[in-house]
């Protein structure tokens, strides 16, 4: 039992980890969508992505781990948590002040990249509206003011110059 609290122990410490390094990119991404960096977003997207292969690597190892202390508790894994655990080594502190410690941070961490990401959202929101809008502005620079012509050939709508684009901004 204590090998298996052990590597609970350091899956829990590397998932923090990349959770940090996670939490640093989502970071930098805000001042860099701020700054309207294509290219620089681009590269943090591919960072983001690496770190995320990680965690899913580290998530599996950590479920692995977490069925194997189910199996010698004689508990249902799928009801097993990091609380229940802590709960369990009440009797082995070196184990418990560890588990506790991580569990927290974890939870700490999650919460600031949920309430980062969510305003990422939004500022990638906001700039595909206003690209939306520049869109349309400009389609709409191209076709006639409507006026009251009644020659046989007027037509409302025609263009000054130039072909009606036809480029869908909802795609």
């Amino acid at each position: 039992m204590a090998s298996l609290m052990e590597e609970l122990i350091d899956v829990l410490d590397k998932e923090c980890q990349q959770y940090d390094a996670l939490l640093k990119v989502a970071l930098e991404k805000t001042s860099v969508i701020i700054s309207n960096d294509l290219e620089r977003l681009q590269s943090i997207t591919n960072q983001e992505q690496g770190i995320l292969d990680i965690l899913v690597n580290l998530d599996k190892k950590r479920d692995a781990c977490m069925n194997d202390i189910a199996a010698v508790l004689n508990k249902k894994a799928n009801r097993l948590t990091i609380t229940n655990i802590v709960e369990l080594m009440a009797g082995q502190p070196e184990y418990q002040k560890p588990l506790a410690k991580l569990h927290d941070k974890l939870l700490d961490l999650a919460l600031q990249l949920r309430r980062i990401t969510t305003h990422n959202q939004d500022l990638l929101k906001d700039a595909i509206e206003m690209t939306e809008f520049d869109i349309n502005l400009i389609q709409s620079m191209n076709q006639a003011p409507e006026t009251a012509n009644y020659a046989k050939g007027s037509y409302s709508g025609d263009t000054l110059g130039a072909a009606v684009s036809k480029f869908d901004t909802k795609q």
